[in-house]
């Protein structure tokens, strides 16, 4: 186990490199390159015709099916930093509330049927990764709707161990960060409105561990373990339509997060992010999609603390401050039933009053995507998206609504 230090301690260029590699781990897990995503493509394709043929030779019997549907995911590694690798989550989607509830899938179709909007779906899941040079984690989650969409509540266990290197000034620092993170949110709806209140916690324990030249360097400096305990506030307006694929209505979502030490961790701090998302139908067929998100922080949060932008084709942590937001619009075209093509462009800001990383470049990233509706029953839908940000290009996997 490391020594613990003070922030302070650790050089500011090494925090700002954990803080890309413990955070922006995610992002890079999801994004592939070409080859991959064509053999993805292949997969989900080959998926939805043996779907849609079971449902055109066993409508009826499928009408009277009971239980949930299994869904595994598998996700291509191909990130130089930490090799070629594999990753495959297991999601289990629960038995909706009322199977004979039909869904929605047009704004038009809502105002025929007066059916209420769809919850979120129930699922419960497992993944795991691993790459060639031994980055490797784990990791659980669940999802659910409870007491006809009343209670909404989220949970996630997962451990890691991720190994690369940074380069500061053409020296390597081969970098290891072992952690486990934890995290859960419940919110619950006021009467018959839209509106759920709710209180989110948070968990990390990591070890963070440089070495320069291959050989270890000294621990008081490089070597550290930190902890950080979250408790957050939640208020949110939704009229969404659906959850997984909107159509019409809007989202609003106010969260406040306090971090201190008396909550058993090392750091105090706090943030604070309005989020506003809002659908609307231009015609039969075409959606437009508007997207609002501004995040600032107070107090001495740690370096994976700040506010970053956070659009498609721009990693995690990339430009932070101590605010940051963006604006960003999604154009989505229903093809068919179960298809849908998107294109999407936005711009960001972030303000870093001496404290993250200055940029001259202009924050702007788009690009385009497709999706397939993967489970009709629960409404469960993935696609790839290609995105061009200021620097490089990246592709994503998604379950449901990029936002």
């Amino acid at each position: 186990m490391g020594k613990k230090v003070t922030l302070a301690q650790v050089p500011i260029p090494l925090q700002k490199a954990a803080c890309f590699q413990m955070l922006g781990f995610n992002d890079r897990l999801r994004r592939l390159g070409p080859f991959n995503v064509l053999v993805l493509l292949v997969l989900i394709g080959t998926a939805a015709h043996a779907q849609e043929q079971k449902e055109e030779t066993a409508a009826a019997q499928e009408d009277e099916e009971s239980g949930g549907s299994w869904l595994p995911l598998p996700v291509f590694i191909t990130e130089p930093a930490i090799g070629e690798g594999l990753g495959l989550g297991l999601v289990y989607f629960h038995e909706p509330p009322d199977p004979n509830l039909a869904r929605i899938s047009t704004p038009s179709e809502l105002g025929k049927t007066g059916k209420r909007p769809n919850p979120p779906p129930t699922a419960s899941g497992v993944f795991a990764f691993k790459t060639s040079n031994g980055t490797q984690g784990f990791g659980v989650g669940h999802s659910g709707s409870y007491l006809d969409d009343k209670v909404r509540v989220i949970g996630a266990l997962a451990s890691m161990q991720i190994k690369t290197t940074f380069y500061q000034n053409d020296a390597p620092f081969n970098f290891e960060l072992d952690g486990e993170i934890a995290y859960l949110s419940f919110k619950r709806k006021v009467g018959s409105s839209r509106w759920f209140f709710g209180v989110s916690t948070s968990y990390l324990d990591g070890l963070v561990d440089f070495k320069l030249g291959g050989g270890p360097v000294p621990p008081d400096i490089f070597d550290f373990s930190l902890r950080d305990i979250g408790l957050a506030a939640i208020a949110a307006y939704d009229s969404r339509d659906d959850t997984m694929m909107p159509g019409n209505g809007q989202l609003i979502d106010f969260t406040m997060w306090f971090h201190s030490e008396s909550f058993g961790g090392d750091f105090n701090y706090s943030s604070y992010r309005l989020k506003a998302h809002s659908f609307h139908p231009l015609g039969e067929r075409f959606v437009l999609g508007i997207r609002g998100d501004v995040w600032t922080s107070a107090g001495k949060p740690p370096f994976y603390g700040l506010p970053y932008v956070s659009i498609r084709g721009i990693p995690a942590l990339r430009y932070q401050g101590e605010t940051a937001g963006v604006f960003e619009l999604e154009g989505r075209y229903n093809l068919s039933p179960r298809w849908a093509g998107v294109v999407f462009g936005g711009t960001g800001f972030a303000n870093s009053g001496g404290a993250g990383f200055s940029t001259d470049d202009d924050i702007n990233a788009y690009g385009i995507g497709i999706r397939f509706q993967a489970l009709k029953k629960q409404n469960v839908w993935l696609g790839v998206d290609i995105a061009r940000g200021p620097e490089e290009d990246a592709w994503y996997v998604q379950m449901g609504h990029a936002w």
